[in-house]
């Protein structure tokens, strides 16, 4: 048999070139670079399953009907969470979403499926969009997000007035020092201030109100309350820039595994973790209040736009999964976790305590990790320990966002070993290096309010630039009359970061990540502990490290289902 291609081969491989761009220009609609005839055709998908209680959670499941292409980017899930489970239960606008994810802190795991095979999963929904969004502009968390997801971004600037009929200003008014609130940072939902151009509704000091919009109705009042909107490409890296020519697939299928929300007898005092927070968090008797429990609205149910182009390129589509099959590269989070122990010596003052955690990723093309920290609050120590605050700031407990935050750590410091040399020359301990480092994982920095990352140890002078003071200047960050901003957002975005891409912009292209060998992950993470005579002094539970590892995938669209591997395929590249 001859080696030399006849003319025929010639023209069947540019037939098959051309039938593949033109199904790669549509598939991936940012290359699309010709006009082609296409309708939208919008539905509202309801679930095939649906069951959930706030004590157990629950499930939802949609199968998409096999036509058009579907416009995955676009694909919205949406529904409504009310306060109490029954009619006359629950209390009217009492409870919201935590801060920064918002209505996403609903989601516990979010699996996609083609065929019956697992196309991409994430685990941890809420707590890795809450580090995700960060990445994200300030605007965009405003003005976007707040909306679609009813999460609490606004910040507005706290400008102490000088005192009305007073003839001069306090000490130290013009300098900020001895009346720190000349100028502060504070989210709008948690503080409402009389400062510079704003005045609030009563004549009393600082309130703490969320807007209405934002607040959860009772069970009787359902259908009022705020919509949740969520993309499934804000949740999904997969859907980010990809869409399914769901005509030429088999059955596909979403499946949102739902957060527990509080038992009705629970008392505020008792929540560690929950999708939902107080309304208002200087309530009277909050901590003893009970009935948080939370139920659906109505059924849950997807947004969905199918597209329909002209017959001769659905042809193309269907040309291309018989033949060959259909290739995507794409990024998937991979969950795992591990512990920083803790101290448990029983010496006082203030010892390091180091881990190492092996991470595995072995033969995988891994592009990013990021590691979430957050104290230990079910041990013995942890519940001791649950409702301490460091430099006043919620770093355990924390009463607007719970677990959906990673917690600043005294004197931490870190390295990497990555095919068995060590990324670093000496640890990492500097927190602006650490916050350069972790901002390198994306084509936009890692951008959070002064005060939420680099703490400088829970300095005062750091952390003063978040609202901790009355309308008058006077510091308090214990108290209702002052500002929540400190206590609540202080010290607790702080994220590692580790970019293991070549070139941000390269996406998910084949080689763009590192190649990890037969030696697993290492990273070694080390921080400071406290022992001390006095309980309220001690800060020496263990702390959970929370690893979202971002690596390369490739899959393939076929007549018959889907193939998912983690190593390179012979079609082209998507």
């Amino acid at each position: 048999m001859s080696d030399i291609a006849s003319p025929s081969d010639v023209v069947d491989e540019i037939d098959q070139l051309e039938a593949y761009t033109s199904v790669n220009q549509i598939i991936n609609p940012e290359g699309l670079q010709r006009a082609v005839n296409v309708s939208v055709e919008t539905n509202i998908l309801e679930p095939v399953s649906h069951q959930y209680t706030s004590e157990l959670g629950g499930v939802s499941r949609w199968v998409f009907p096999a036509k058009g292409v579907i416009n995955m980017p676009a694909v919205a899930l949406c529904f409504e969470i009310v306060n109490g489970a029954v009619a006359g239960a629950g209390a009217d606008l009492g409870l919201a979403f935590p801060l920064g994810s918002g209505g996403v802190a609903m989601l516990q795991r979010v699996t996609v499926r083609c065929g019956g095979q697992i196309i991409s999963r994430v685990d941890s929904t809420a707590l890795y969009n809450s580090v995700k969004n960060l990445f994200t502009s300030q605007q965009y968390r405003q003005n976007v997000l707040d909306v679609r997801h009813s999460s609490c971004s606004n910040v507005d600037l706290k400008v102490l007035r000088r005192p009305e009929g007073s003839d001069a200003a306090p000490a130290g008014f013009n300098r900020g020092v001895d009346v720190v609130g000349y100028h502060q940072l504070i989210n709008t939902e948690l503080d409402q201030t009389s400062t510079y151009g704003d005045n609030i509704l009563s004549s009393a000091n600082v309130e703490h109100a969320k807007q209405r919009n934002k607040g959860l109705r009772n069970y009787d009042q359902r259908g009022n309350g705020p919509e949740v909107a969520i993309r499934l490409a804000d949740i999904i890296p997969f859907f980010k820039n990809n869409q399914l020519p769901a005509f030429a697939m088999a059955q596909i299928e979403l499946e949102c595994e739902w957060a527990k929300g509080p038992a009705a007898a629970t008392t505020y005092d008792n929540i560690n973790q929950a999708p939902v927070v107080a309304f208002d968090p200087s309530a009277g008797g909050l901590g003893a209040s009970t009935n948080h429990n939370i139920a659906f609205a109505q059924t849950p149910f997807l947004s969905i736009d199918y597209l329909h182009y002209d017959e001769d390129e659905m042809a193309k589509m269907q040309q291309q999964v018989n033949a060959r099959g259909y290739r995507y590269d794409f990024s998937e989070v991979v969950v795992t976790k591990g512990i920083n122990p803790e101290y448990t010596g029983g010496i006082n003052g203030v010892h390091e305590v180091t881990s190492n955690h092996l991470l595995g990723m072995m033969g995988k093309e891994v592009k990013k990790i990021f590691v979430v920290k957050n104290w230990d609050l079910n041990s013995a120590q942890g519940q001791a320990e649950a409702n301490f605050t460091d430099g006043g700031c919620q770093t355990h407990r924390n009463i607007q966002l719970w677990g959906l935050k990673s917690s600043a750590v005294r004197a931490e410091k870190y390295n990497w070993v990555i095919n068995n040399e060590r990324i670093y020359n000496m640890d990492v301990s500097n927190p602006a290096l650490q916050h350069h480092y972790l901002s390198r994982c994306e084509e936009t920095p890692y951008q959070c309010l002064p005060g939420q990352y680099d703490t400088l140890d829970f300095n005062a002078d750091s952390l003063s630039v978040l609202g901790n003071t009355q309308d008058a200047g006077t510091v308090d960050n214990t108290n209702g009359p002052s500002c929540f901003t400190q206590r609540i957002l202080g010290g607790n975005a702080h994220v590692i970061g580790l970019n293991l891409d070549k070139y941000n912009e390269m996406g998910n292209a084949v080689g763009n990540g590192t190649m990890i060998s037969t030696a697993p992950i290492e990273f070694r993470y080390t921080c400071n502990k406290i022992e001390s005579a006095v309980a309220g002094d001690r800060r020496k539970a263990a702390i959970n490290l929370t690893f979202f590892i971002e690596h390369r995938r490739s899959l393939i669209i076929t007549s018959l289902g889907v193939k998912v591997s983690d190593g390179m395929a012979s079609l082209p590249t998507v």
